[in-house]
């Protein structure tokens, strides 16, 4: 049996996210070039995941 030992990755610094309890749902205040946006995701890994894709695509 093989077990993932890997922490997930955490959120960003710098980045406000919380869980929404009606939602169900992570969310975080993203930063933007023209005004800052919401991102919405299942579970808090796949946030970590989708901010710092986005954080990464802001600097291409």
């Amino acid at each position: 049996m093989i077990v993932d030992t890997e922490a997930p990755p955490p959120v960003p610094g710098g980045v406000t996210y919380w869980h929404g309890e009606a939602t169900g749902s992570w969310w975080a205040l993203m930063p933007g070039r023209d005004q800052p946006h919401l991102a919405e995701a299942d579970t808090e890994e796949q946030l970590a995941e989708m901010v710092g894709w986005e954080l990464w695509m802001a600097t291409l």
